[in-house]
């Protein structure tokens, strides 16, 4: 790669490894970083939508419905942002996406400050929130590719998501805090946490050795998008499983300001304390999936991850105290976050280099259905509580492990 540092020994070093070789690259650096202070908006974001949501309305239905609203651009937004991602510079898309974050996140700052947030604001909030971050998944995610190529795919999309964890850990504990003494406090941070991310953006200096040199016209790249799907048997498996994953496991953050109100009563100190656990353990199952390297047989590795993701939330459902649900929501996302790069390295690497972007379009559609799943597990957890809720769901998306496992031998393959 041109953008690779070969001078001070130190990064030589860090290229050889096993683990962090990624940070090799100058532009991965720019990246990481970022991502980082993204991510703490991020986390702060995930405990303050549930948690003022149901302090407004004391309704699991709505906690479901503000997750469900800030996902639901997916389905729309990954149709189009991944074509787009072909044709645009990925660093302009990148930029945009986070200063639009960032003005969203001071508004709902503003409004909580001066005592005028309504729950329609939220979900107004939700939804331009869930499209920004789309179209940043979508271009992060393709530049990442674009900066170490095909043979540092898995590694360096497992390092970004390490980044995520590391922010969203620090975000979710900070958003706690500040909720319990300011919510508008925190609103603030996560806007602030945005802009900083912004302005790292701009250190970014080459459009990757992996971009496209040509650029389709959008009308034939959202042809080609469409004829992909249709020939691509691997590509519509893995939307697939992405979708399975999405609406019968993520879907578990709905239960969690639920869980920490009323079942455990733990407060918005607690919620966030579990929210930080979520992101640590998607931290561990980064670190261990990294450490494993270029492996073999990953569509099993994926099939698994799936299995145990469900048997995590029939776990969690059933957690007798505090301590042991936050081990089971650790163990939740390890799982997830194994699926999470799994998914989005070889949906990438299952194209050719002018359709990477369109590829990870359709990862965007998949976790697009989110809302049904998040709509779903709150409206159960209304009409009987939040542990059915969590057995049921974790129930389904075991057994569809095993389905899939059975009826998609190529996935298996991989």
């Amino acid at each position: 790669m041109k953008n690779a540092d070969t001078g001070p020994t130190g990064l030589k070093a860090i290229r050889n490894s096993l683990l962090f070789r990624s940070l090799a690259y100058a532009d991965f650096r720019v990246l990481w970083l970022s991502t980082t202070s993204h991510q703490l908006g991020q986390g702060m974001q995930q405990v303050l939508l549930g948690w003022l949501v149901f302090e407004m309305t004391g309704s699991g239905g709505m906690v479901g419905a503000i997750y469900a609203a800030r996902s639901a651009p997916n389905l729309v937004v990954g149709l189009a942002a991944g074509p787009i991602a072909d044709r645009v510079d990925r660093r302009t898309m990148l930029r945009a996406s986070v200063w639009g974050m960032g003005a969203v996140a001071l508004a709902m700052a503003l409004l909580l400050g001066t005592g005028q947030l309504l729950v329609w604001h939220l979900v107004i909030g939700a939804i331009l929130l869930g499209t920004l971050q789309a179209f940043y998944t979508i271009s992060r995610q393709v530049y990442v590719y674009d900066v170490v190529g095909a043979g540092g795919a898995i590694n360096g999309i497992a390092m970004i998501n390490l980044a995520q964890r590391v922010g969203q850990v620090m975000g979710s504990l900070a958003g706690g805090v500040l909720i319990a003494w300011e919510p508008a406090l925190s609103a603030l941070v996560m806007g602030v946490s945005y802009i900083f991310g912004a302005l790292i953006l701009y250190r970014l200096r080459q459009a990757g050795d992996s971009a496209p040199p040509t650029r389709e016209p959008l009308k034939e790249n959202l042809a080609n998008y469409f004829r992909s799907l249709r020939n691509n048997r691997v590509m519509l498996s893995l939307m697939i499983s992405t979708a399975a994953a999405e609406m019968l496991g993520f879907s578990h953050q709905v239960m969690l300001p639920i869980l920490a109100k009323e079942v455990l009563q733990v407060g918005p100190v607690g919620l966030g304390i579990l929210t930080a656990f979520r992101f640590v353990g998607g931290a561990v199952g980064v670190l261990v999936l990294t450490l494993l390297g270029e492996v073999r047989h990953r569509g099993t590795i994926l099939l698994v991850a799936l299995a145990l993701f469900g048997v995590g939330e029939v776990l969690l459902g059933q957690a007798p105290n505090y301590v042991m649900a936050v081990v089971f929501v650790t163990m939740i996302n390890s799982m997830a976050a194994v699926t999470d790069v799994l998914h989005q390295s070889l949906l990438q690497l299952s194209v050719s280099n002018e359709q990477r972007g369109r590829a990870m379009g359709s990862w965007i559609v998949g976790i697009g259905t989110a809302p049904v799943g998040q709509l779903e597990v709150g409206y159960l957890a209304e009409l009987t509580n939040a542990r059915i809720a969590l057995l049921v769901n974790g129930l389904a998306l075991a057994t569809l492990a095993l389905v899939m496992a059975v009826s998609m031998p190529r996935l298996r393959q991989l």
